[in-house]
């Protein structure tokens, strides 16, 4: 089984080094599909630099292909809020035909704050070798502020982890109704024949809200909201003291936090 890689980038680049290097070592191909300018028309000049420099330099990529958004505007002349979900299907479409180019067997769609236990990880690969499997699931933790704080209760919200590459597989907004489990409808195929792991097998590790500065995030999501909430959002998080503060997210959702170990020994 060649098992491919396609990340889904245009800002949190902080995040993608330790997440490069927490997969690399178990994968077979690694390709990244970046937009120097945001779904919303926002750019990030860096980022390029900073990859080239991951795939030369460091080994950490096979691939990069910059994507190009399609900025949709309405009669008034602003940005639709549609173009996060436009183009987050586009570029998984992309990255899932690169991995089929090079080979592979089964990919993996993820964005650059996603990471996994090595023992979990390598059982559930063989796992899903072993059973058949079309599309497997599984939960996550996330992470707020610091690699230290971890949202508890845990979200009942799923990730997709290992996907089967056949002639039909696409990403498409069509296979939203009736899905095994609840996750980004951007990240959906066929389900087929699908392996839900529980907590015990596998988890992700989402540092989704770890971040030098959660601007970008909140002016770029493909979740957006107001002007307002985002600004409450970013407050909350430049103003974050402790853990008792809890967590706001995008959509102001407020969760409880708990402190645990830093596991992958993530410094941002």
């Amino acid at each position: 089984m060649k098992l491919g890689v396609t990340y889904n980038i245009f800002d949190g680049e902080e995040m993608l080094p330790f997440s490069l290097k927490n997969l690399r070592p178990m994968v077979d191909f690694i390709c990244v599909v970046y937009q120097n300018i945001s779904n919303f028309g926002n750019s990030n000049d860096s980022l390029e630099e900073k990859l080239t420099k991951l795939k030369e330099e460091e080994g950490l990529i096979d691939y990069l292909y910059e994507y190009e958004p399609e900025i949709l505007k309405d009669e008034e002349g602003k940005v639709k809020w549609q173009n996060g979900t436009f183009n987050e299907l586009e570029k998984r479409n992309i990255g899932l035909k690169i991995c089929r180019a090079n080979g592979c067997d089964v990919f993996m769609t993820i964005d650059c704050d996603e990471l996994y236990d090595e023992s979990q990880f390598e059982f559930a690969k063989k796992d899903f070798e072993l059973g058949g499997y079309d599309t497997s699931f599984c939960k996550m933790r996330t992470y707020y502020k610091l690699p230290t704080l971890e949202l508890f209760p845990f979200e009942e919200y799923y990730a997709p982890l290992f996907y089967r590459i056949k002639k039909e597989t696409k990403f498409s907004r069509e296979y939203s109704i009736d899905y095994p489990v609840l996750i980004d409808p951007t990240r959906r195929v066929k389900a087929g024949y699908s392996r839900v792991y529980d907590r015990e097998e596998i988890e992700m590790y989402h540092y989704a809200y770890v971040r030098k500065d959660l601007i970008s995030k909140t002016k770029n999501s493909s979740s957006q909201t107001d002007v307002v909430s985002q600004k409450k959002v970013c407050y909350h998080y430049d103003n974050f003291k402790d853990v008792n503060d809890s967590a706001l997210f995008i959509g102001l959702q407020t969760h409880t936090l708990r402190e645990v170990e830093n596991k992958f020994n993530i410094e941002i």
